[in-house]
């Protein structure tokens, strides 16, 4: 038996809703080395801002109050081993191992930083457009807690079926959308979303920061057949997925699963031919023009604070 299971309710909850949460799901020696890396990232980020050494993977913006970061992207790029060690987990292999199959593979994974307002809400949108005929999920691993009143994710259940109208919803309801429901999580959660599903996050109020790790999962298969990336992007993806399954458990993904994925050669190697086959995402769904609503995007107290 895997070291982690999957209940039907639980896959149940990604099928209906739209997404399903996994607490305390990270180890939590594990969690301590994720929190060191987004520091130790964060640091590394502001030096190069501040030296002018920009490389397009980190977000940083400058405010009256200094630089401030919002994302690094590509991940594995910059943290390998932290990476490769969080794939491996139990939990992350079961997620893979049960919504997306024998050909799952990672696609994307970034490291977000959310912070107190006016520099951290979300508005409404759906993740990637895609067919529908394979499972697309957007994964997000906590590394600290998200409470229910301090801008945690808010999702409209039932939603990820189709292209939804954000422009009206929004401007119409403003982040109440009849339906929709807060999630708060805790640091070292994890929570599992169909891409689709529509969802936002309102301004976080309280001082300090919120880092998140959010991962891209679906079948190697179907990004071939959906032509949405190269036959060469997608076999990088499944070496990648070599280097995961080399240092998870072996209870944790079938034997015959791992016997046909490629032999990855050393990380290092992996890493840089990762790096240097750049294809675009897919775009998310948003509502691009400018929403009239009196308490969205920002909150009718928070625009009376300034």
């Amino acid at each position: 038996m895997a070291n982690f299971m999957i209940s039907p309710r639980q896959k149940a909850e990604l099928d209906g809703p739209g997404y399903v949460a996994f607490p305390g799901a990270v180890p939590p020696e594990l969690l301590a080395r994720l929190r060191d890396m987004a520091d130790r990232l964060e640091a590394r980020a502001l030096e190069e801002h501040a030296e002018a050494r920009r490389t397009g993977k980190a977000a940083v913006f400058d405010t009256a109050t200094g630089p401030v970061l919002e994302r690094i992207d590509k991940l594995l790029e910059w943290s390998p081993e932290e990476v490769l060690d969080l794939l491996a987990t139990p939990a992350m292999m079961a997620i893979a191992r049960e919504f997306c199959g024998e050909t799952a593979v990672p696609m994307e994974m970034d490291l977000l930083y959310k912070r107190q307002h006016p520099n951290g809400y979300v508005i409404w949108h759906q993740g990637a457009q895609h067919s529908r005929r394979w499972p697309y999920l957007n994964i997000g691993v906590y590394l600290d807690d998200a409470p229910i009143d301090d801008g945690c994710l808010r999702y409209v259940p039932g939603t990820q079926g189709d292209k939804v109208d954000i422009c009206a919803l929004s401007g119409e309801h403003g982040w109440d959308i009849p339906g929709s429901v807060d999630v708060p999580t805790k640091a070292g959660d994890i929570l599992v979303q169909d891409m689709m599903v529509l969802h936002s996050s309102l301004p976080k109020r309280r001082p300090g920061v919120r880092r998140t790790i959010y991962i891209e999962i679906r079948p190697s298969t179907a990004i071939v057949a959906d032509d949405l990336k190269s036959q060469d992007w997608a076999e990088l993806r499944r070496r990648w997925m070599a280097l995961v399954a080399a240092r998870a458990d072996p209870l944790d993904w079938p034997a015959e699963w791992r016997a046909a994925l490629p032999e990855a050669g050393p990380v290092a190697a992996e890493v840089a031919a990762i790096a240097a086959l750049h294809e675009s995402p897919l775009p998310a769904h948003y509502c691009h023009q400018p929403v009239e609503h009196p308490d969205y995007p920002v909150p009718a107290d928070l625009r009376e604070a300034g």
